[in-house]
């Protein structure tokens, strides 16, 4: 004879959180589920221990809850999802820690600040849902403002921003809305300022040049910064 004995609420949440497509906030569960908070709270704790040497695993990120691949399965799942695309090029990766840290940035800011022309692998990063359009920046021409995405903080561990990791002090920054660029060598303001012109607005008018690039260990630490979290 069949059990008619209700699941649990741990078994309850299980199932919610398998179907929902975004993260699941303590608000939606306990409208799902029509248990009260702390219940809850109770029960997605002793839902993280049952699935713990699973294969799939229960993660706090973006403000809620969702069920994804064990981390230690990630191998597995790229090979039978992306096949031909398991992993960043080192130029995907140095672009994405540029939007990452310096977000909401212009295409010219990052192509400025890596001194080559970056279409191809911002469309990549956009295509592979690492990177999205926040708006437009309001300056003459108002170019695309890109930023990170839900799927970029789940795909690197984070459960939020402020948990990348933190960049040297030489690293470029943003102060009053204007990306700061690094001390350039002799020979290179010429170029960097001819690229600083086109971020204020005129994306179009002025190519970036291509001898006018980050230096060595600092591209080395902004792709370390999301390749290496120790």
């Amino acid at each position: 004879m069949r059990s008619t004995t209700l699941p649990s609420l741990r078994s309850r949440l299980e199932a919610v959180l398998f179907v929902a497509s975004e993260p699941a906030t303590l608000k939606d569960l306990c409208a799902a589920t029509d248990a009260e908070p702390g219940a809850i709270k109770a029960a997605l704790a002793d839902l993280a221990e049952f699935m713990r040497d699973r294969g799939m695993t229960l993660r706090e990120v973006g403000g809620g809850w969702r069920l994804t691949a064990n981390p230690a399965c990630r191998e597995d799942v790229e090979r039978f999802l992306l096949p031909p695309k398991n992993h960043l090029s080192p130029a995907a990766l140095e672009t994405l820690a540029i939007v990452a840290y310096l977000q909401p940035v212009t295409r010219a800011e990052v192509e400025g600040l890596r001194g080559v022309i970056s279409d191809s692998v911002m469309s990549t990063l956009e295509q592979r849902d690492f990177v999205q359009e926040l708006g437009r920046k309001e300056v003459v021409g108002r170019p695309i403002l890109y930023g990170t995405t839900e799927f970029f903080l789940e795909s690197f561990d984070l459960q939020s921003l402020d948990d990348l990791p933190p960049l040297p002090d030489s690293a470029p920054k943003r102060v009053d809305g204007r990306v700061i660029q690094l001390p350039l060598p002799e020979g290179r303001e010429q170029a960097m300022a001819q690229i600083h012109d086109a971020v204020e607005g005129h994306e179009d008018d002025v190519s970036a040049m291509g001898d006018a690039k980050l230096s060595d260990d600092v591209s080395h630490e902004l792709e370390r910064a999301l390749s290496d979290p120790d």
